[in-house]
């Protein structure tokens, strides 16, 4: 995706729990185009943050003190497209260049401390997938989905997902993947490539907690499977419209409701509540969930804020 996000503002609110803890003026952030988060981590590309000029930068979840890991992109990449969290503070970053007679997706890792290195590159589409313990890409051929493994600057094929055609979404969590495709089934499977379910679940988004696999599907329902594909709960949605975005952690989701709104859905009961509320602006660009609360964001005016969005527990 090459549009760049617009100028940005990183503004946290605390849950609840911490309300009464002190927080720093949040960074004013620039020229935002990518992000992703895990666990106790956020990475994003922007120009600037706080008045530094930089590209890649990372911090705590729910903190307002990035740090810059990288001032250009890694070599042999024009700019960062899509990130994904590996083990020990990496990074995955994928660009992709799109073209009327050919295609290329290039895939670098970014340490810790910032340094860069080539993983693989070709001319058929690549997904990322990452959750901060597992790293990895599907490659996508005509004739096969193929997964592979990063580990420090070199990829391993895993496995040929064999009936895997046409992957639009990766989730990862916990030892698992599932790939939503693009005719609406969800394929879950480990992250050593045995395939444990083959969900018809009409998919519009789907999101991974440790034992739960999470689905919006096409007709305003929320659906949760076991890792095993069983149907354990099917909720209606509370948002007549939505925009992309979901995510799930423990014993919530997370959606975009009509781009004016963040949802939470408790999982157990289906209870649809309104968590936070883009007010004269509006949210896009997805969301992430983790225990400090929702991460979303979120453009009023001519500025984009990343809000963390605490989840009542009700």
């Amino acid at each position: 995706m090459r549009a760049a996000l617009a100028a940005a503002v990183l503004l946290l609110a605390l849950p609840a729990s911490l309300a009464g803890a002190a927080a720093a003026p949040p960074p004013k952030l620039t020229g935002l185009t990518a992000w992703a988060s895990a666990r106790a981590r956020l990475a994003f590309v922007a120009t600037s943050a706080g008045g530094r000029r930089g590209y890649l930068w990372t911090q705590p979840y729910g903190s307002g003190a990035p740090r810059l890991l990288r001032t250009t992109p890694p070599v042999g990449m024009e700019e960062i497209d899509a990130l994904a969290p590996g083990p020990n503070g990496t990074w995955a970053c994928l660009e992709r260049t799109t073209g009327n007679t050919e295609s290329s997706y290039v895939v670098d890792v970014v340490s810790s401390r910032g340094g860069g290195a080539a993983v693989t590159r070709g001319s058929t589409p690549i997904l990322l997938a990452g959750d901060g313990t597992f790293l990895g890409y599907l490659a996508v051929t005509p004739s096969a989905v193929q997964l592979y493994r990063i580990k420090g600057a070199r990829s391993t094929r895993v496995a040929t997902l064999a009936g895997v055609a046409a992957p639009q979404e990766v989730a990862a969590a916990s030892g698992h993947l599932a790939i939503r495709q693009a005719n609406g089934t969800v394929v879950v499977l480990t992250d050593g490539g045995a395939v444990l379910a083959r969900i018809p679940a009409k998919a519009a988004s789907v999101a991974l907690t440790a034992n739960r696999v999470v689905v919006r599907t096409r007709d305003r329902r929320l659906a949760v499977y076991g890792l095993r594909g069983g149907l354990v709960h099917n909720w209606r949605l509370g948002a007549a419209a939505w925009t992309a975005g979901l995510a799930a952690y423990g014993r919530y989701a997370v959606y975009l409701g009509a781009n004016k709104a963040v949802r939470a859905v408790r999982l157990s009961n289906g209870a649809d509540r309104i968590a936070a509320r883009a007010g004269g602006g509006f949210f896009f660009g997805g969301l992430a969930l983790q225990a400090k609360g929702a991460l979303v964001p979120q453009t009023t005016g001519r500025s984009t804020v990343f809000r963390l969005v605490a989840i009542p527990d009700r």
